[in-house]
């Protein structure tokens, strides 16, 4: 009977322990996705988050942009987009970015995570025109930084 509670006991940490990972996972998961949708709702930049949500509709004067991340960063490199010093989204392997931008010059950066060779991220102006789609692909230039190379 002793053994019995012993291996009841065992099999009931383990429980607490994957629960706690699991708790874990999804609240790390919420907080980075969390926040590319709190700045994809924000009203004054009317910047849109990850392509296919249900947040700001493009006003008349946004113009488009579209970030591509090429395959070959590998699997576990993660591309920190930020548009004017504000963190975007982060674009994962096989996936990309689409929102809108009011028109005017803004400043678009990126940074491989999570650890990065250089921690200062690459950053390009951009003068943005109404109407206009503006197409990037976020690549390696061979010494550790990321870019976004016009398509």
């Amino acid at each position: 009977m002793d053994r019995n509670n012993k291996i009841i006991m065992k099999m009931h940490s383990y429980t607490r322990r994957d629960t706690l990972i699991l708790i874990t996972t999804c609240l790390l998961f919420l907080g980075r996705y969390g926040t590319s949708q709190a700045m994809s709702s924000d009203a004054q930049s009317r910047h849109v988050g990850v392509a296919g949500s249900a947040s700001v509709q493009p006003v008349r004067d946004d113009a488009r942009l579209i970030v591509r991340r090429i395959p070959n960063l590998g699997y576990n490199v993660i591309v920190d987009l930020s548009v004017d010093g504000v963190a975007v989204s982060p674009i994962g392997y096989g996936h990309g970015y689409e929102g809108f931008l009011p028109s005017g010059r803004h400043v678009l950066s990126v940074l491989p995570t999570p650890s990065p060779k250089w921690s200062t991220p690459w950053q390009m102006i951009l003068d943005v025109h109404k109407g206009r789609t503006y197409s990037f692909t976020a690549m390696g230039d061979g010494s550790g930084h990321l870019i976004l190379k016009g398509a």
